[in-house]
C-alpha cells in the first residue's frame, strides 16, 4: 500500500509532455486577397502560430523604414488576428551585398551593410512578431562554407541581441540531411513510406550519399555547438519512421529546445502526388510529431506551391480549394 501510495504522488508530480504546438509555415500573405483567404483558413482550423519570409533583396541595400510597409501591413494584419510570426529572414540580399552566389542564397560580404538593414527592419518588424531566424536550410542550400554561415549568423545574432533581447532567437532551419542519414544509415530505422523499396533507398541515400551526409552532420553539430540561439529548427519532411531518430541525433548536439518549422510530404521523387494519397499520409505525419520531444511544429503548407519542391503539400489547392488533406487535418487538430 505504501509502495502505491509513494508511485501515485510520483506520478503527480512527474510533468506530462505536452505534445507541440502546431502552427502553419509560409501561408500566402503576398497581397491583400492572399492575407483574407489565409486568416480565414487559419481562423478555421484555430492556427495562432505562423512562419514567414523576409529577405533584403526586396528592401534595397540602404532601405528606410518606409520600404518595410508591405511587411510591416502583413505582421499587423496577423497580429490583429491573434496570430504569433516566425520572422525567416532569408539570405538574399542585393547583389552589391553578395559574394559567392546561387538561387536560393548568397554570402553575405563582410562590407556590406548588413547591420543597418537589420536594425531597420527590427525597429518596424519586431514590436509585431515573437521569433527571428537567419538562412533557411543553409545546411543544404548555402552557398558558401560552414564558416561563411556561422559569420553571418553572428552578425545577425549581435544585432538582434542589442535591439531585440526578448526575441526568440531561432537558428535557421535545418534541412533535416544530418538527422535523417542517422537515423536511416545508422540506427537502421524504417522510413514507414507505403510501397518504398527501402533497400534502394538505403543504398542511393546511405552508400552514395555518404560523403555528402558526413559533411552535413559535422557541419550542423559544428553550428549547433557554436552558435548564439535560444531555439534550434528542424525541418521533416516524408519519412515519419526516421523522425525520431533524427530528433534524437539533434538533441545528442544540442541542449536547446527544438522546433519542426515545416514538416509535411509526400515526397515528389518516391511517393504519389494525388490529393486522396495526401490525405492519408498526413495523419500519419501529425501522429509522430504529437511523439516527439519538440515545443512547435509548423505543417508546410497552407496551399500548394508549384515553386517548393513539395509542390502538392497544401491542405487546399492552389486555387483556394479544400483539399481531402484539410479534412484530415481539422480532425486530427479536434481531436488533440
Amino acid at each position: 500500500m505504501i509502495l502505491r501510495l509513494f508511485l501515485f504522488v510520483i506520478a503527480l508530480a512527474a510533468p506530462l509532455r505536452a505534445e507541440p504546438v502546431i502552427g502553419i509555415a509560409f501561408p500566402p500573405v503576398r497581397d491583400a486577397d492572399q492575407m483574407a483567404f489565409s486568416l480565414e483558413a487559419l481562423g478555421a482550423l484555430d492556427i495562432g502560430h505562423v512562419r514567414i519570409a523576409e529577405a533584403w533583396e526586396r528592401r534595397g541595400l540602404t532601405p528606410s523604414e518606409a520600404d518595410f510597409e508591405p511587411l510591416l501591413r502583413r505582421l499587423q494584419a496577423l497580429e490583429a488576428a491573434g496570430i504569433d510570426t516566425l520572422l525567416s529572414v532569408e539570405l538574399r540580399a542585393p547583389e552589391a551585398a553578395c559574394g559567392l552566389s546561387n538561387e536560393h542564397a548568397c554570402v553575405i560580404r563582410d562590407d556590406a551593410p548588413f547591420e543597418a538593414y537589420l536594425t531597420i527592419l527590427l525597429r518596424v518588424a519586431g514590436p509585431h512578431i515573437d521569433a527571428i531566424q537567419i538562412g533557411n536550410e543553409w545546411d543544404t542550400r548555402f552557398p558558401g562554407t560552414t564558416r561563411d554561415f556561422m559569420a553571418i549568423h553572428d552578425r545577425a545574432a549581435s544585432v538582434i541581441r542589442a535591439e531585440r533581447p526578448d526575441l526568440t532567437l531561432v537558428l535557421g532551419g535545418i534541412s533535416g540531411r544530418a538527422g535523417l542519414s542517422h537515423a536511416l544509415c545508422f540506427v537502421g530505422a524504417h522510413p514507414e513510406i507505403p510501397g518504398i523499396d527501402w533497400a534502394q533507398m538505403r543504398h542511393r541515400f546511405c552508400l552514395r550519399g555518404a560523403p555528402r551526409n558526413e559533411a552535413t552532420q559535422a557541419a550542423v553539430a559544428a553550428v549547433l555547438a557554436l552558435a548564439d540561439y535560444d531555439v534550434v529548427d528542424l525541418h521533416l519532411y516524408d519519412a515519419p519512421g526516421l523522425w525520431p531518430e533524427a530528433v534524437g541525433w539533434l538533441r545528442s548536439h544540442s541542449a536547446a529546445p527544438i522546433w519542426v518549422t515545416e514538416f509535411g510530404g509526400p515526397s515528389q521523387d518516391y511517393e504519389p502526388q494525388d490529393p486522396d494519397y495526401q490525405a492519408t499520409r498526413i495523419r500519419a505525419y501529425l501522429d509522430v510529431i504529437a511523439t516527439l520531444p519538440i515545443a512547435r511544429a509548423y505543417y508546410f503548407k497552407l496551399t500548394d506551391d508549384p515553386n517548393s519542391y513539395h509542390a502538392h503539400s497544401g491542405l487546399y489547392d492552389i486555387d483556394g480549394q479544400p483539399k481531402p488533406a484539410l479534412a484530415v487535418f481539422e480532425a486530427w487538430l479536434e481531436a488533440h
